[in-house]
């Protein structure tokens, strides 16, 4: 298992970072980046420890998590089921500060079904997240997505 830092990972960076290149955020940028090295891994305790301890998970299907303990035990059940063998990939669309350190972030991205590089419809998001800086250190207290994209479920 590579526990290598998201940035010796993700050799684009440039690309993914795309206008948002102040220092700071890249900084918030880091918490996506975490979440994906982690996902790669199928490491669900990784995931979980991008949250803040009070951090919130909402997803399709009704699915509402709350704290670490939660958002791991539901991530190494997907890993189990679901998710085994995926990944997940995404790029940042919207980055706003709110505060010194709190960020809003928005990302189109999706599930990499094992084996694949592209995203399928079905499994396109647009994901919020909302970042803290706590303790020198960007954590995730808010993630929620929905489908985007052909394969949104929900039409207006």
């Amino acid at each position: 298992m590579s526990t290598g830092t998201a940035t010796e990972q993700r050799p684009d960076l440039d690309a993914y970072y795309g206008e948002f290149t102040s220092d700071k955020e890249k900084e918030a940028l880091s918490v996506p980046l975490r979440l994906v090295a982690a996902w790669a891994r199928n490491d669900a305790q990784g995931v979980a420890d991008v949250f803040t301890d009070d951090g919130i998970l909402i997803l399709p299907g009704d699915v509402l998590k709350q704290g670490r303990e939660e958002i791991h035990a539901f991530m190494a059940a997907a890993y189990a089921g679901p998710f085994k063998g995926t990944g997940v990939t995404g790029r940042p669309v919207d980055v706003r500060f709110v505060g010194d350190d709190v960020a809003l972030l928005r990302t189109h991205g999706g599930i990499l079904a094992a084996g694949e590089t592209d995203i399928a419809d079905e499994l396109a998001v647009r994901s919020t997240w909302i970042c803290v800086k706590t303790n020198g250190q960007w954590q995730l207290a808010g993630y929620q997505n929905s489908p985007r994209g052909a394969g949104a479920t929900l039409r207006w």
